[in-house]
């Protein structure tokens, strides 16, 4: 298995490497949305670069048009992954922090995943890869548009620490967040600034030195 932009890294000492479907219990892409406005239905632009949930545009749909196979609640530890988009931004992801009644795009796949792994730190590694271009490398392209099936998904490399190894790494990181959070608010800091932090903490990590 090719280990992504880390395959050069040997993992620290309990780490091992996993297929993304080795760890996810759901991996469903949504639908498309129609006119009636009654529930929220996410799309691409609400993944925000920065990892976050964007809500202040929304389109809604009818609750009785959603198909019934289909997820229209969303958990707290749910992944939020946009497979289609342009090459710079395909594979943007965010983590779903509280309950959501929303459906979502086919332009968006939900990954739920199986105990031993938080959602946190899948969100985590899959920002990480596209921050670092893997995404913009796999997958599929078109004129203006690009694209990462479900089967690829599930092959794509996952580090995998110890459970409170996970926990530790994504609470470092949520303070850095909060941090670089407060200085954007008196104009300090930059989203590209917090990527930095993100990658230095990541590499340290994987290092087995944090």
């Amino acid at each position: 298995m090719a280990e992504g932009p880390y395959k050069f890294h040997k993992l620290p000492k309990g780490w091992k490497w996993v297929r993304l479907e080795e760890v996810a219990q759901t991996l469903e892409s949504g639908f498309a949305f129609r006119k009636k406005r009654v529930q929220p239905h996410l799309r691409p632009y609400n993944i925000g670069e920065d990892g976050t949930i964007r809500l202040d545009k929304l389109f809604f749909i009818s609750r009785d048009k959603v198909p019934k196979n289909k997820v229209t609640l969303l958990q707290p530890g749910d992944v939020l992954f946009n497979n289609t988009n342009s090459v710079e931004l395909v594979g943007k992801t965010t983590l779903v922090t509280q309950p959501m009644e929303a459906g979502f795009s086919n332009h968006i796949t939900l990954i739920r995943t199986k105990p031993g792994i938080e959602g946190a730190w899948l969100a985590l590694v899959l920002r990480a890869w596209w921050h670092q271009g893997f995404f913009a490398r796999i997958c599929n392209k078109w004129i203006g548009q690009a694209g990462i099936n479900t089967e690829t998904l599930k092959h794509i490399p996952i580090p995998l620490p110890p459970l409170p190894e996970q926990r530790r790494i994504v609470a470092c990181l949520d303070q850095v967040q909060t941090k670089v959070t407060a200085l954007k608010k008196t104009q300090e800091s930059t989203e590209a600034e917090l990527h930095r932090l993100e990658q230095a903490i990541l590499d340290k990590a994987f290092r087995g030195e944090l």
